[in-house]
């Protein structure tokens, strides 16, 4: 790649970070061509489609996940703390960009997807711990990562949805730790 090119990546990577975290991954493409400083044409000829973009975003976090996951797996002898610590982590990121858990929700099931592709590693490192979990019996047995990651997306999509109601700040804020805690203890053997 062309060193301009490679720059213009970067920057809308960049710019698109930031749109992101602000305005969710609805943000308007043109927006981000626009703030990066190119055209729209440039933007697609380096990603093809918004999960492209969503996924040259997210492949940097995601890859630090599955670096904690093996660090986790290794300094922890309890499966359950170091699983634990991985979901809230998980659960933090998927809420920096509004409506990011939906769009990981359906490309978990697709790895042929940049999204889906970008997820794999983070998943299975994942996987792998509630893995090392059930098999310590912590965890239940009945359950596979894809249930968990689905409970995980549910939560950050009910914080979201709720604090977008017009009456949201007559309701209780929703707490996605609290609602973490309450999936974890339907995951634990011993909490059944």
């Amino acid at each position: 790649m062309r060193a301009d090119a490679l720059r213009n990546r970067e920057r809308l990577v960049e710019v698109a970070q930031s749109a992101f975290a602000t305005n969710g991954i609805d943000t308007s493409l043109e927006e981000i061509a626009r703030q990066a400083g190119v055209g729209i044409g440039t933007l697609y000829r380096r990603f093809p489609t918004r999960e492209d973009l969503i996924a040259a975003v997210l492949a940097e976090r995601y890859l630090k996940l599955a670096e904690v996951a093996l660090v986790l797996a290794e300094e922890r002898e309890d499966p359950d703390s170091a699983f634990t610590e991985w979901l809230a982590l998980l659960v933090e990121h998927m809420a920096l960009y509004r409506g990011l858990s939906l769009a990981v929700k359906e490309a978990m099931h697709d790895h042929t997807t940049a999204l889906g592709r970008t997820c794999k590693e983070m998943m299975d490192s994942g996987e792998r711990l509630l893995t090392r979990g059930q098999q310590a019996g912590a965890f239940r047995a009945d359950v596979s990562f894809l249930d968990v990651l689905a409970l995980s997306s549910g939560i950050v999509t009910a914080v979201e949805r709720r604090s977008e109601k017009p009456d949201a700040s007559d309701l209780p804020p929703l707490n996605p730790y609290l609602l973490l805690d309450v999936v974890l203890r339907g995951l634990r053997v011993e909490d059944r």
